[in-house]
């Protein structure tokens, strides 16, 4: 028989904490991710120096066979930008962007053109889902394929964005902002805040506070905490307040705030959402009111913005969360508990490891590992004998940071043995 402690097994076990993040739609936008930065050029030596007698004349530079294929290509793609099919036409812009800036620049003004053709085409051609901060469109069409082309211009073509942005297509306009926001320059902040407080066209609106969103300027807060609370359309709302969020800026606070009493359930989500990104202490009132919002997705979203802040005032409100009647909004008051890593939860908690959703009984388990009370050592112990291998594995994990805590009423011979037992059922 080894003399060996039981606690040292279970300290040396240790398992990856399962973050639960409310899924978001499309025009969510996932939070805002670091960008690394592009390598250092390497360095360029001088040239070596020639002696001649006399300078030789420079050799003539031939194209090479690819120069004159791709040349050959982007003629045939500007061609393609006036076909009568709206797919070739689409597709083509889509294929100059690829080609690069000195492509895009050949046929800037068939694309600048191709901004207002809001013809439909099925499918996106140039991007696939998962590449977008923001921003909601199933189909694609050959006016937003050419914004995409050119955001390969960057800068060099704002003026002329503006231009169409402030011009008589409403279709023209939404793809210039799209083009606006893809470029993200804050030079276009001033035109776009027109644009969302004054389009009578509520797409245009909408997609005007998505760009905002994505070039996250403080100075657009103003113009979006007025569009957030005060537009008369839903989806310029919700624009609005996810690009709040995404500028993360504690002015936006108390109009995201008022958001969570909007009539559409679809703002009062995104504005939950925005309070979780900007991570203020102030916005915990109001989040912890949305807890008892009508909608399940509302409940979520302000469980996981009260996990975000990490304030000790989203204790209570996440605790009533874990008794909530949709699973979601328990396992993400779970997660948010233990993000708070306050003890005051630890009872809220120890109850849901008893929930019939299993998702939820994993997540309370991670919670109290994050908790570090050992007055759940029992409750965690018994978790060991769970029908789910998850919650068997977060509970071990939970009872390797509980372990040396403080007093615990366990027996250690019980503890041992139930451990190998549960390490035997892992996979």
């Amino acid at each position: 028989m080894s003399n060996r402690s039981p606690w040292v097994g279970i300290v040396a076990l240790t398992a990856g904490a399962i973050l639960v993040l409310s899924p978001g739609r499309p025009e969510d936008g996932p939070p805002p991710r670091a960008v690394e930065a592009p390598p250092a050029p390497a360095a360029v030596l001088p040239p070596l120096a020639i002696l001649t007698t006399a300078p030789l004349p420079p050799l003539p530079l031939l194209p090479s066979r690819l120069d004159l294929q791709q040349e050959q290509d982007v003629e045939a793609l500007v061609a393609a930008l006036r076909s009568p099919d709206a797919t070739t036409r689409a597709t083509a812009a889509c294929e100059l962007g690829r080609l690069g800036a000195t492509a895009v620049t050949s046929a800037r003004g068939e694309l600048l053109r191709l901004l207002a053709d809001g013809t439909r085409v099925e499918g996106r051609l140039c991007r696939e889902e998962g590449r977008w901060r923001g921003g909601r469109w199933d189909d694609s069409s050959p006016g937003r394929e050419a914004a995409l082309a050119l955001e390969e211009l960057g800068t060099e073509v704002l003026p002329r964005l503006i231009e169409v942005l402030g011009g008589s297509d409403a279709i023209g306009r939404q793809n210039a902002a799209m083009a606006l926001g893809l470029i993200e320059s804050s030079n276009a902040v001033e035109p776009l805040e027109r644009v969302l407080a004054g389009d009578p066209v509520t797409l245009v609106r909408a997609r005007a506070a998505w760009a905002l969103g994505m070039i996250e300027s403080p100075l657009a807060i103003p113009s979006l905490a007025r569009a957030v609370v005060r537009d008369g359309d839903a989806e310029t709302r919700s624009q609005s307040a996810w690009a709040l969020g995404m500028i993360e800026g504690a002015d936006g606070v108390p109009a995201l705030s008022e958001a969570l009493r909007d009539a559409a359930p679809t703002v009062r989500e995104q504005a939950a959402w925005g309070l979780g990104m900007i991570e203020h202490a102030d916005a915990v009132p109001a989040l912890a009111d949305a807890m008892d919002d009508d909608h399940a997705d509302v409940r979520e979203q302000a469980a996981w913005a009260l996990g975000m802040i990490e304030h000790s005032g989203g204790v209570e409100p996440l605790v009533r969360g874990l008794r909530d009647p949709d699973a979601r909004v328990r396992e993400q008051a779970a997660w948010g508990l233990g993000m708070i890593e306050s003890r005051q939860g630890t009872m809220g908690l120890i109850r849901a490891l008893d929930d019939e959703d299993p998702e939820v009984r994993t997540q309370a388990a991670w919670a109290l590992g994050m908790l570090e009370d050992p007055a759940a050592a029992g409750a965690l112990l018994d978790a060991l004998e769970d029908e789910s291998l998850a919650v068997q594995k977060q509970a071990i994990w939970a009872l390797s940071r509980v372990i040396g805590k403080g007093d615990m009423d366990i027996d250690r011979s019980d503890l041992a043995a139930r451990l190998r037992r549960a390490l035997g059922r892992r996979p």
